[in-house]
C-alpha cells in the first residue's frame, strides 16, 4: 500500500509541475549525445534544468568500445552525483540504452543485458534510499528500431531482432516496477529509419520524432 501512494504522488507531482520547471537527469548513448533526441526534447519543454550524461558507445553494463567510461554500472553513482551537483535535485531520470549492449560482439551475453538493466535500476534507487531521500520518478525508454544487417556496419550485426526482444523486456519491467515507459520502438517506431543513414543514427528529423515521443508518452 505505501508504494502505491508513492506512485500516486509521483505521478500527481508529473501531472503538476510544468515540465520545463523538472529537474532531468538523462542517461543515455550517442543518439542522446550533443544534438540528439535530448537536444530536442530540450526544444521542446523551452528549456530547464537538465544534465545529459549520454556518451556515445554506452551500455548498460559493458565496458563499451573497451572503456570503461562507456559503462553505465560501473558509473552510475557517478551520473546520480552529477545530477545532483548541477541542478541541486533530481525529479526524473530518463534511461534511453540498449543498442549498443546489442552489438554483435555481445552476442554470447544476451542475458547478462537483462541483469545489467535490472541491476541498474536496484542501484538507483539504493542511491537514494540510503541518503533518506525520495525516489525521482524513472522513465525507461526502448531503444529506437535499428535497420536490418544489409542497413548497419559489422559491429551490429543482429542489432534489429536483439533490440525487439531487449525492448520486450524493458517493457516489462516499466509495468512490474509502475515505470512510466517510452516504447521507441512503436512510436515512431520503423518511421524513424527514413532518417538514418546508417540503420543506428538518426538526423535532426528522426532525433525530433524521438523527443516528441518522450513527451507524448511521460510528460
Amino acid at each position: 500500500m505505501r508504494y502505491f501512494f508513492y506512485f500516486l504522488l509521483m505521478s500527481l507531482f508529473a501531472c503538476s509541475t510544468p515540465l520545463n520547471k523538472r529537474h532531468l537527469l538523462v542517461i543515455g548513448d550517442s543518439n542522446g549525445a550533443n544534438k540528439g533526441w535530448v537536444y530536442h526534447l530540450q526544444e521542446l519543454r523551452g528549456g530547464g534544468p537538465l544534465v545529459n550524461t549520454s556518451i556515445g558507445g554506452n551500455t548498460i553494463g559493458f565496458d563499451g568500445m573497451g572503456e570503461l567510461r562507456r559503462n553505465t554500472l560501473e558509473n552510475l553513482t557517478a551520473y546520480l552525483r552529477k545530477g545532483f551537483a548541477e541542478m541541486g535535485q533530481i525529479d526524473e531520470i530518463l534511461i534511453s540504452l540498449g543498442t549498443n549492449d546489442c552489438k554483435a560482439e555481445y552476442g554470447d551475453q544476451r542475458e547478462e543485458v537483462y541483469k545489467h538493466l535490472t541491476t541498474m535500476l536496484k542501484r538507483t534507487k539504493a542511491f537514494f534510499v540510503e541518503r533518506g531521500q525520495e525516489v525521482p520518478r524513472i522513465v525507461l525508454i526502448t531503444p529506437p528500431v535499428a535497420g536490418q544487417d544489409d542497413a548497419v556496419s559489422d559491429e551490429f550485426q543482429g542489432v534489429a531482432e536483439c533490440l525487439k526482444e531487449l525492448s520486450k523486456w524493458i517493457r516489462a519491467t516499466a509495468k512490474a516496477e509502475e515505470m512510466c515507459l517510452v516504447d521507441f520502438q512503436e512510436k515512431p517506431g520503423t518511421k524513424v529509419l527514413k532518417y538514418s543513414k546508417d540503420g543506428i543514427h538518426f538526423s535532426a528529423e528522426g532525433y525530433k520524432l524521438l523527443a516528441e515521443a518522450v513527451v507524448d508518452n511521460c510528460f
